[in-house]
């Protein structure tokens, strides 16, 4: 699959990457350097809404059906979304149509009404929003993670914001929001899939977003962790939820990619053999995986699953010797590599096919590192990494503080302890 992606700025900063594909869609991404990590506390829910109202009707679309008849009648689908520190505007349309795309985002994103009307209308449906996240387990845990392990200093999960910041925004305060974050200098635009003309789009996207200001835009990137023992009661659930955290080895820069490929086999490898001890040899657990926190500065890495309150106490401490067994003893193969290596080659292989997953991995790695993803060479690297390597770069890995977040019914346990007691 052909993969070689052009960085392209327009006259007033926005950065494109077009990344031409041998397929019949253009997947496009409009994104923003922005989010709910930006926002004061009287202020979390004020993107999200933002986002909304972004999508509800401009001068030429006054409505979000007008907007869809247009998407339909030329082949196309789009919606935006909302996250810690970005904004995006996504969608996929037949690559003739391309330009009704880049005109619609554009216009959405310069000359979006915010009617009155579709503000208050749009209160109750991110009220809706709200309540059903809240009712949602993931959702609750990583709210509760948020909260227990950050003190609020990375709202990942205060997108949606509060009941009561979504009832006092006001229009000025959007508008405001609007011309304070929505800048060519924090703008990338990402398109992957079939490119009928370069230079064609190229000029397309130059006529519609040139008139985007230019202005800096302040970014939070501030995390403050505490690592914690905590558990999140939810009396009406069967299971309990378990996520253990260790701080990343290194940190999130490009001089130090092998070490973190390193690590990431080394985690590759211990989760599978703790999810077959846990599942297959003693039964008490459905799946097993890993899971991560942080942001581009910092990061948390570790286990993620979920068991009775009966088993929770047997499941760490099955987790807590495997770790120790396994890191002091790992007995990684070249045949272990091998596999490795094979189910790598899937997941590129995947990657490569995906428009969707290589816009995502192209604005994101610009966004952290502010240049091109040179995919091929990462997989270079990671060709490079020896079992031996696995082991080495790895060392240290259960040496910080942990934390032990868990989410469900009452148990009678000390995890803390029980971790303490079989880690040896």
């Amino acid at each position: 699959m052909q993969y070689s992606p052009v960085l392209h700025k327009l006259s007033n900063g926005v950065t494109v990457i077009l990344d031409p594909m041998d397929i019949e869609t253009t997947t496009v991404k409009v994104c923003f350097k922005t989010g709910s990590r930006d926002e004061a506390p009287n202020e979390y829910g004020l993107t999200h809404f933002c986002e909304h109202m972004l999508c509800k009707g401009t001068r030429r679309f006054p409505s979000k059906i007008s907007i869809d008849d247009f998407m339909e009648k030329n082949g196309g689908i789009r919606n935006a979304g909302t996250g810690s520190s970005v904004l995006v505007f996504r969608g996929k349309i037949l690559p003739e149509n391309i330009h009704a795309m880049i005109e619609l985002f554009a216009e959405q994103i310069q000359a979006s009404l915010f009617l009155p009307q579709k503000i208050e209308t749009e209160r109750s449906v991110i009220i809706d929003e709200l309540r059903r996240a809240m009712d949602d387990p993931e959702e609750q845990l990583g709210y509760f993670i948020s909260n227990t392990l950050f003190g609020g200093t990375t709202p990942s999960y205060k997108t949606l914001g509060t009941v009561e910041n979504i009832m006092s925004f006001t229009r000025d305060q959007m508008l405001d929001w609007v011309g304070s974050r929505l800048s060519a200098k924090n703008c990338i635009i990402g398109i992957s899939g079939k490119i009928l003309d370069s230079d064609d789009l190229l000029a397309c996207i130059e006529k519609n977003f040139s008139s985007l200001p230019t202005f800096d835009v302040p970014e939070n990137s501030k995390i403050v962790y505490t690592p914690t023992v905590a558990h999140n009661l939810r009396s009406y659930k069967e299971n309990v939820k378990l996520r253990i955290y260790f701080p990343d080895l290194y940190d999130q820069s490009l001089d130090k990619v092998f070490e973190q490929k390193c690590v990431n086999k080394f985690e590759t490898f211990l989760i599978k053999k703790l999810f077959r001890m846990l599942r297959y040899e003693n039964g008490l657990v459905y799946d097993f995986g890993g899971t991560n926190i942080g942001n581009e500065k910092k990061g948390w890495s570790g286990f993620a699953t979920e068991t009775s309150k009966e088993h929770i106490k047997r499941a760490v401490s099955l987790i807590a010797k495997g770790c120790y067994k396994f890191y002091n003893n790992p007995r990684l193969t070249d045949n272990d590599l091998l596999r490795m290596r094979a189910e790598k080659r899937l997941f590129n292989a995947d990657w490569l096919e995906s428009a969707n997953a290589r816009s995502r991995t192209l604005i994101s790695f610009y966004i952290d590192f502010g240049k091109i993803y040179d995919h091929y060479e990462f997989v270079k690297i990671g060709r490079t990494i020896t079992a031996q390597d696995i082991i080495d770069k790895s060392r240290g890995y259960f040496d910080g503080p942990m934390s032990i977040i868990t989410q469900g019914d009452s148990f009678d346990a000390d995890l803390k302890a029980v971790w303490v007691e079989n880690f040896k």
